[in-house]
């Protein structure tokens, strides 16, 4: 199996090369060859296969039985030749290099650049596309090599999945020569740039209009809402019940009763205490997501944890649509197991003995068990199994 994987310079094509060929190479017990990786370590810690370098990649056939091998920068070697000249046994070798077993993967920025001969022989065409510079990289996987990779990035007869570059395989090799940097940095496109700018406008401009013209005629009803405030009430307003006239809060007293009890919460303050008495509970709606695309964008609106190696991203609501914080375990326990509610009563079906129902009357679907059962009234229906020959029917 040949496998050719392209990208322009710093989109990840080295990265991903290593990181899922060692999967693979660890998962299936196979050995993997390697050759002109920029300052690779066989040993790092990352890396559950065994690699081991090889010195020419143009004898790549000749390695052992169901080997792995990787060549970066393969135009090096297998550069495209005049038209009509013999084919070499480098080339060659991939026409029967199942018998072997061996799996070719070769790291280029073009497929234009190696022997038509590996082009026409290829089983997988995987490129990779790092859009903006950003930690998202888009990845093609085509079943004959694309020659129109360089042209565009949308393709109908390619399968399209997004990856997160890996920042645990930065130290497995040499990107860059030694003092310069790593990883191109992130660039925003102009269009998030404009969008962050309007947002950021309108709310401004709104926020002026909300003081202009709402706030005034919000503050407008308040004296009104406070002479017709309810009984309960006024015990903080200085009047105790069933009295006339009472002397007056003192300031301290007065401002004691607007201080929350609890700091960014206004309404823990004293005087709010009769109004805000609890009429529910949290009911928590919990959903996960493992697509690591969708868990990078929204990473603070979600708990992220790992699970088998895999992103995660986890988030649970009220039932008024607002974010209970719970631990990512937590979570994760909620969408699977779901959790017990003691407020909510058992389903119980009260049935009458086998055999009999009353007509026109469903039975209970909730019942107390505290309660005595009543009887009963209304017409009975035997119901009789059918026997074959014993009646009309």
């Amino acid at each position: 199996m040949f496998v050719l994987r392209t990208g322009l310079q710093g989109n990840g094509k080295t990265l991903n090369t290593i990181k899922e060929v060692d999967a693979k190479a660890a998962k299936e017990g196979r050995p993997v060859y390697y050759h002109n990786i920029r300052g690779f370590d066989p040993n790092a810690e990352v890396l559950e296969a065994v690699w081991q370098e090889f010195d020419e990649p143009q004898k790549w056939h000749e390695l052992p039985q169901n080997a792995m091998i990787v060549i970066d920068e393969p135009q090096s070697f297998f550069r495209v030749r005049a038209a009509g000249s013999a084919v070499p046994a480098y080339a060659s070798a991939l026409e029967t290099m199942r018998h072997r077993g061996h799996e070719l993967h070769c790291i280029t920025q073009n497929p234009g650049l190696i022997d038509t001969h590996f082009r026409k022989l290829c089983n997988s065409h995987i490129h990779y596309v790092r859009g903006h510079k950003g930690k998202v990289i888009k990845r093609w996987e085509f079943e004959r090599v694309n020659m129109e990779v360089e042209k565009k990035n949308d393709f109908s007869d390619g399968q399209a999945t997004r990856v997160l570059l890996d920042k645990k395989y930065f130290g497995v090799y040499q990107s860059v020569a030694e003092g310069s940097e790593h990883h191109m940095k992130f660039k925003p496109p102009r269009a998030l740039i404009v969008l962050i700018a309007c947002v950021i406008g309108i709310g401004y401009f709104g926020y002026g209009l909300y003081e202009r013209r709402i706030a005034p005629a919000e503050a407008a009803p308040e004296s009104v809402a406070q002479q017709t405030a309810p009984a309960s009430t006024q015990q903080y307003n200085g009047v105790p019940q069933g009295q006339g006239a009472a002397a007056p809060l003192s300031e301290a007293e007065y401002l004691a009763l607007r201080v929350p009890r609890v700091p960014d919460v206004p309404s823990s303050a004293p005087i709010y205490d009769e109004i805000t008495r609890p009429v529910t509970y949290p009911k928590l709606s919990c959903v996960y997501s493992a697509d690591p695309y969708f868990v990078d964008r929204n990473r603070d609106r979600l708990v992220v944890g790992y699970i088998k190696g895999r992103i995660h991203g986890c988030r649970c609501n009220t039932q008024q649509g607002t974010r209970a914080v719970v631990s990512f375990e937590s979570c994760m326990a909620y969408v699977n197991e779901g959790a017990f509610d003691p407020a909510k009563p058992d389903r119980l079906q009260n049935l009458p003995p086998d055999g009999q129902m009353i007509q026109g009357q469903p039975p209970a679907l909730y019942a107390d068990p505290m309660q005595p059962q009543q009887p009963t009234s209304g017409t009975r229906v035997n119901i009789v199994p059918h026997q074959k020959g014993r009646f009309l029917w």
